[in-house]
């Protein structure tokens, strides 16, 4: 016997949102990689720019004006500004002048997001929450930072600060921005990806200019194109595009449950494609920083 259309409908949504969880979980390993083949910023232009055309391209399949990825509240615009295009700048150049052994650290201390989420909706929207569990979740992700550090360096100072504090930065500019458009209930097809991203490509190429990025850009090679079309599409284009479809119409629990896999998955990745990265702490690391999110956000209610 067939399944009725809406449970067919439903799975389809499910794994369009874990097809984006999936993507996400390369977001980290697209900045570090496209960075050292290309420059930091001059990468991100040519994915946000990529990701851009995809969404537009989404939008046109879609049948949707082009005008309602521009039509969007004042306020969306200037807080997407730096909780998206601000965002992204900064943590694509924290992946990019990290030191290679750092960039898991890197990583890391932006998938603290969920447990700013926390902090901040309770203090923004005055969500009601368990205080010994939200402490309980809160002390887990930071504990997963020091221990994906090390004992060996935990004591020692970086050898360069700055991107590790863009990454925390980046993380915590996130998290208002998810919060500040729970709490004036914006639409998900408000959220403005096509625009922001926008802006943060046009942002990202006046910064490579500055920084010289475009007089001494290599070869293109066919590395950097696939790291480009893959970053742009995938994490920019298709990701926020499945994730909207999965959380209006997939099964929302298994998806926000599962969305705490990525900085696990994020940082598996990074330790195969950055093997001077690895530390005995890392991943485990990785896992305290996904509990603590998951127990964290548990607590709401």
């Amino acid at each position: 016997m067939p399944a009725p259309p809406e449970r067919n409908e439903k799975k389809r949504a499910t794994l369009a949102a874990v097809g984006s969880i999936l993507l996400w979980c390369a977001s980290g390993a697209c900045f570090a990689r496209g960075a050292r083949l290309l420059g930091p910023m001059a990468y991100l232009t040519l994915m946000t720019a990529t990701g851009v055309i995809t969404v537009v391209l989404l939008q046109r399949f879609r049948g949707q004006p082009f005008a309602d990825l521009v039509r969007l509240p004042l306020r969306v615009k200037v807080v997407g500004f730096w909780g998206v295009a601000f965002y992204t700048v900064i943590l694509a150049l924290a992946f990019g002048i990290a030191p290679e052994r750092a960039i898991g650290q890197v990583n890391l201390l932006n998938y603290l997001w969920p447990v700013w989420i926390v902090l901040l909706s309770a203090v923004l929207i005055r969500e009601k929450t368990r205080l010994f569990p939200t402490a309980a979740g809160v002390l887990l992700g930071f504990t997963g930072i020091v221990v994906a550090r090390g004992p060996a360096e935990l004591l020692r100072a970086p050898e360069n600060p700055l991107p590790l504090f863009l990454a925390l930065l980046g993380g915590f500019l996130w998290a208002c921005y998810s919060v500040l458009l729970r709490r004036w209930r914006i639409p998900a097809e408000q959220g403005g990806t096509a625009f922001h991203f926008t802006l943060c490509a046009l942002m990202a190429a006046a910064i490579a200019a500055i920084r010289g990025e475009w007089q001494n850009l290599p070869p293109v090679g066919a590395e950097a194109i696939f790291w480009i079309l893959f970053g742009g599409i995938g994490p920019v284009g298709l990701a926020y595009h499945w994730w909207e479809i999965g959380v209006k119409r997939g099964h929302v629990p298994l998806i926000s449950t599962l969305a705490y896999f990525i900085p696990i998955g994020s940082t598996l990745l990074i330790n195969l494609l950055f093997r001077e990265t690895m530390g005995p702490g890392l991943l485990f690391g990785a896992v305290l920083i996904a509990a603590g999110a998951w127990l964290a956000g548990r607590t709401q209610g």
